[in-house]
């Protein structure tokens, strides 16, 4: 079939390199080796909480999915953290979407890397994006759960 950008072949399509969190969930076999790790509220604060539900929704099923085909599958989910400070969106809408996500994942067996706090606390400027001190605890919180033995290897 051709289109704007050619043959379905050529991958020049910039639609092609679009993903799904669900989708991609869904394509997966899983296993003891397999992490999955997301985070999404960020790109759904100027979308209406419908939406973000609705995307929620869609990916809470995938994962659930996964999980019963997979039980060992380990899935990692980063909140929300602070420093959205616009004029599309703030704080408060942030944490109102943090709210959701974890009522959302709360019945199945996940990890939520609730850095909230972890943002708020620090004494770094407010930004949507953490500092790299930030994301190095984000980082080291994460790992503690995928490989808890890591700590005694790296001194």
């Amino acid at each position: 079939m051709e289109g704007p950008w050619g043959t379905d072949s050529d991958k020049q399509d910039p639609w092609a390199d679009l993903h799904y969190i669900a989708r991609e969930v869904e394509d997966l076999a899983g296993g003891p080796h397999t992490v999955v790790v997301f985070t999404l509220w960020a790109h759904f604060t100027t979308y209406p909480l419908a939406s973000y539900i609705h995307r929620l929704a869609v990916i809470h099923r995938a994962v659930a999915s996964l999980l019963r085909r997979s039980p060992a599958t380990l899935v990692v989910i980063k909140s929300a953290n602070t420093g959205y400070k616009d004029v599309y969106g703030s704080d408060w809408l942030s944490w109102q979407l943090d709210q959701v996500l974890k009522t959302m994942f709360r019945d199945l067996p996940v990890v939520l890397i609730d850095v909230w706090q972890m943002t708020s606390c620090h004494y770094s400027p407010d930004n949507i994006h953490p500092t790299p001190v930030v994301i190095q605890n984000e980082v080291d919180l994460f790992l503690s759960f995928v490989c808890p033995e890591w700590k005694h290897l790296v001194k």
